[in-house]
């Protein structure tokens, strides 16, 4: 209604400078409690210059809560994600390499609740053209205000460098997420004697997968009170080749994580120990750290790699929970792509 009376701002805005893009979301209306997944929400295929052709490297990601008039920053208590993703079939196709369309989910990263934003390493960036298509995907949250109705904006920055002689290194995203089993027949019933591990999902239309053998889990699942720890053996999902030469990390959790690692069960190393902080005084994420580094961490293809989180949902009421982590690596099929390239 909001929007068909033109009572709020429904489009979005783009402004373009040397070495960075900001687009600002239409109006989003926060008049209740908005779980995960439940705010309001815009989507926008987004292109950083469609004036020219010439190959960008992303290099940063910021998500800011704004005023409706776009003056005053408020609280990241009101982001529930960004999500940047690519076109997979438009991008691979420019580079050539269509062996990769529909390998896997075409997402960049993440910004998400506890974390306003984050850069790769120096040196590094994911490349993309000028004029090529993104998609991002925006939406509000609300876990405490429930007094008022407001109006808000997402201000989303995608922080690049212009490609030169010296060119970065690329790296290929990919998101890996915590998923458990249930039952079809009786999905909120939680775990039985067949299915130990079973979780209690959200709700079983989105966010529900379907493993090998054809049982449907879930990745957005509820949480009891009190505190709970979660594994989940992510070597499928990385579905790693020989191996990979990791260098970022950054995590999507939900309030009450505590803390989030990623293992080698087969060394029995930690590779990544996300120690989030919750706020005190309210419902939120106030600090989920991210993993860079310009070394990287090798990761092997025969190698087991883990999982594991640690909640404490303080409160007498069940929680939900996602746990995610968009990892980048290097890119040596692309790295041949960018040495050949002339523009």
């Amino acid at each position: 209604m909001y929007y068909t009376l033109n009572l709020v701002d429904s489009e979005w805005k783009k402004d373009l400078s040397k070495d960075k893009v900001v687009f600002t979301s239409p109006t989003f209306v926060i008049s209740n409690i908005y779980k995960s997944m439940e705010g309001p929400k815009s989507d926008q295929y987004v292109v950083i210059d469609d004036s020219k052709e010439e190959l960008l490297w992303l290099r940063s990601f910021k998500t800011n809560a704004v005023s409706s008039d776009e003056k005053r920053k408020l609280s990241n208590d009101f982001v529930c994600h960004t999500n940047f993703e690519y076109r997979d079939a438009e991008h691979y196709n420019r580079w050539n390499m269509t062996e990769r369309i529909n390998s896997q989910y075409p997402r960049i990263t993440s910004i998400s609740n506890g974390v306003e934003d984050f850069q790769l390493p120096d040196g590094f960036g994911f490349p993309v053209f000028s004029n090529e298509r993104l998609f991002i995907n925006a939406q509000a949250l609300n876990h405490n205000i429930t007094d008022s109705t407001f109006n808000i904006k997402h201000k989303i920055e995608i922080g690049f460098v212009k490609n030169s002689k010296k060119a970065l290194i690329p790296l290929q995203p990919k998101t890996v997420f915590m998923m458990f089993p249930f039952d079809p027949e009786n999905p909120y019933g939680g775990p039985t004697e067949q299915l130990p591990n079973a979780c209690i999902p959200v709700e079983t239309k989105n966010h529900t997968y379907i493993d090998t053998d054809g049982n449907p889990l879930s990745g957005h699942w509820i949480i009891k009170s009190g505190k709970h720890n979660y594994t989940y053996d992510t070597s499928a999902q990385l579905n790693i080749k020989d191996s990979i030469r990791l260098h970022q990390i950054t995590s999507h959790l939900h309030p009450f994580a505590n803390r989030f690692k990623l293992s080698d069960k087969t060394t029995g190393t930690v590779i990544y120990d996300c120690k989030s902080e919750n706020f005190t005084d309210k419902i939120g994420l106030k600090n989920t750290p991210s993993f860079s580094s310009q070394k990287g961490i090798w990761m092997y293809e025969d190698h087991i790699y883990e999982m594991e989180l640690e909640v404490d949902n303080t409160t007498d009421k069940d929680q939900e929970m996602m746990a995610s982590m968009a990892i980048f690596y290097y890119d040596g099929e692309m790295q041949e792509k960018v040495n050949e390239l002339k523009l």
